[in-house]
């Protein structure tokens, strides 16, 4: 399926989408969401989901309506959704990027405005109630001219990765995934490094592992959480929560952006878990009105993933760090009781870490940005010189 021509074949797409991933079946009511931009997947999706038996209904959004919503709303109007009900009521919800600009939409989000949405949010215990349901869900990239234009990214280039991560060998991805699991969901003590000054450690408290291969099996279908019935295109992460008082070191991320702002040479202090002296060469003052406006637990070290998709490329010095590109380390901070952790915080962030180091107990998951074997890891463990 990889290669420029699927970019155009939204029907041979939306038969993978619907058919293998979501594996939609007769009577299903079926949830499709995007923004306009992505429209010609959503209607390929929607026929496909009729074609299987199931009910589509679509839900568009435009940029121009989600400015309004984000930016131009009385601050006082500012509630939580009361359009969760659909949601709750759906058996499958496949959903593509609402926003084809976000940094256009965003444009002019203050901290304390960002804050009252996450708060809303979160006094709407939306998680808890989808935890209890049996809905599934797949969440499908599309891509973006603006993105690419916003990342400098070349987009012909951009766009064919994107499709041939969506049709990479999942089998593959899958195997390793549940390898890397397996090492995960036994073991006690993190060490994460990069060439960039990272060097932090944490617990992992034996809390839940997922594995994200790109389809929602009839074993996932079966899972309590919600996050172990949800599967994205491209696909290929392992992640989990750690302990949430248990971060101790450095942290330095990549290049990245906030709310559509370049945000470059961050770094930050953790102890206790808790993110502190957080600055950064460019972008700081945003990161620091943000931390300012919000509750301290939102800066709390609470989840972690690693990349597993072999056709998903970063392109660190443009801030483009795709989450599942193979060997990419995120580290997040705050709300994680979506994926069987503590902290309730409304809200919260993440961080990439390009070339990094993971050791798991002394075993190594990714060297230098590389995903390793397990095998090979368990009986390699780093040798480092001593340190001054």
């Amino acid at each position: 399926m990889a290669g420029p021509v699927l970019g155009q074949n939204y029907e041979q797409m939306a038969k993978q989408i619907v058919n293998t991933s979501a594996a939609v079946k007769p009577g299903e009511l079926v949830m499709i969401t995007g923004g306009q931009f992505t429209m010609p997947l959503m209607e390929a999706i929607a026929v496909e989901v009729a074609r299987a038996g199931g009910q589509p209904e679509m839900m568009v959004n435009t940029d121009k309506v989600a400015r309004a919503i984000d930016i131009e709303m009385p601050e006082s109007a500012i509630q939580a959704s009361k359009n969760d009900n659909w949601l709750l009521q759906s058996d499958v919800l496949i959903t593509l990027p609402q926003l084809e600009d976000s940094k256009a939409v965003l444009a002019g989000m203050t901290p304390a405005r960002e804050a009252k949405f996450n708060k809303v949010a979160a006094e709407g215990g939306l998680s808890k109630k989808l935890d209890a349901t049996k809905l599934r869900g797949v969440f499908v990239s599309y891509p973006s001219k603006s993105l690419a234009a916003n990342q400098q990214l070349d987009y012909p280039s951009y766009e064919q990765m994107v499709w041939a991560g969506i049709g990479t060998d999942y089998a593959a991805v899958a195997a390793q995934g549940e390898q890397l699991k397996q090492l995960l969901a036994t073991g006690k003590k993190v060490h994460i490094t990069s060439p960039a000054g990272t060097d932090l450690t944490f617990q992992l408290a034996a809390r839940p592992v997922f594995v994200d291969d790109g389809v929602v099996s009839a074993a996932d279908q079966q899972e309590k959480l919600i996050y172990n019935r949800t599967a994205r295109l491209p696909g290929g992460l392992v992640y989990g929560t750690c302990q949430e008082t248990s971060a101790t070191g450095r942290l330095a991320a990549s290049p990245t952006t906030w709310n559509g702002k370049p945000v470059r040479g961050f770094k930050g202090d953790l102890k206790n878990g808790q993110l502190t002296n957080p600055r950064a060469d460019a972008g700081s003052e945003d990161v620091q009105k943000w931390l300012a406006a919000a509750d301290p637990s939102v800066a709390q070290v609470g989840y972690f993933s690693i990349g597993l998709n072999p056709d998903m490329k970063p392109q660190e010095q443009k801030g483009y760090n795709p989450g599942t590109a193979a060997g990419m380390v995120y580290v997040g901070m705050g709300n994680n009781k979506l994926l069987g952790g503590a902290n309730q915080a409304a809200g919260g962030t993440s961080f990439p870490i390009a070339n990094a180091t993971v050791e798991v107990d002394g075993r190594v998951l990714v060297r230098n940005g590389q995903l390793v074997s397990p095998v090979i890891a368990s009986a390699a463990p780093i040798i480092r010189k001593a340190q001054k």
